[in-house]
């Protein structure tokens, strides 16, 4: 063995000791950062389902109530996710009826489909707005959790009647999901149940993993 070869050795180990260590705890690092931004984001997700719940509130302070009452002839809060732009259930029709409109709204997409698992957010934040007090409230909402966006970034637009284009502006979470909103009845293990009478507003964030239904998701009767 050549003088200084076992030396050199231990430069190579030391160097990939602390290459190692380095990297320990830039991933260390990167952990307590991304979690600290997550909660930030959980604290504006439950501040914002906050001024959502604060709005159904004032609507219903405003005469419409939760259980066995109508608006204009439909029964409010809307079950309304699942709409459709032509078919049924009828998302313009729908609307029409909720808001007693004589013309039926026209929601176009550009450059893509209409999806109607966002239906829900949109038309909930669309009605409610229709009532100024609920509207001023909802204007507290960050505005980087309102998009007129679908996922693939075309623009959703509504025209009634001869009024001028609006964005059909949904309200996401910080992770850029649209919010669920359902209706539903509370039971006694407060899951909901789609045969029951929908009397309870349950308004749902997927969370950081961007999937309903798991231990993340964050909602406003939680």
């Amino acid at each position: 063995m050549k003088p200084g070869s076992l030396k050199t050795g231990f430069t190579l180990i030391e160097m990939v000791v602390v290459i190692s260590i380095i990297a320990i705890l830039i991933s260390m690092v990167f952990t307590i950062v991304k979690r600290i931004d997550d909660q930030g984001k959980e604290r504006l997700t439950r501040d914002t389902l906050v001024l959502i719940g604060n709005a159904l509130e004032q609507f219903h302070d405003f005469g419409y109530e939760y259980k066995n009452a109508n608006y204009n002839g439909l029964t409010f809060p809307l079950d309304c996710n699942g709409y459709y732009l032509t078919g049924t259930p009828n998302l313009p029709a729908t609307l029409q009826s909720a808001l007693g409109l004589s013309a039926t709204p026209s929601i176009f997409i550009s450059g893509g489909t209409y999806d109607p698992n966002f239906s829900g957010s949109e038309a909930l934040y669309f009605i409610l707005r229709q009532v100024p007090d609920c509207r001023a409230t909802l204007d507290k909402i960050d505005k980087s959790l309102l998009t007129n966006k679908d996922p693939h970034g075309n623009s959703i637009t509504i025209t009634i009647g001869a009024s001028p284009v609006l964005p059909f502006t949904r309200i996401i979470d910080p992770w850029g999901t649209a919010l669920r909103y359902d209706y539903y009845q509370k039971d006694s293990s407060w899951l909901p149940d789609l045969n029951t009478k929908k009397t309870f507003p349950v308004i749902t964030s997927a969370g950081p993993d961007k999937q309903f239904d798991t231990a993340d998701d964050i909602s406003n009767v939680k």
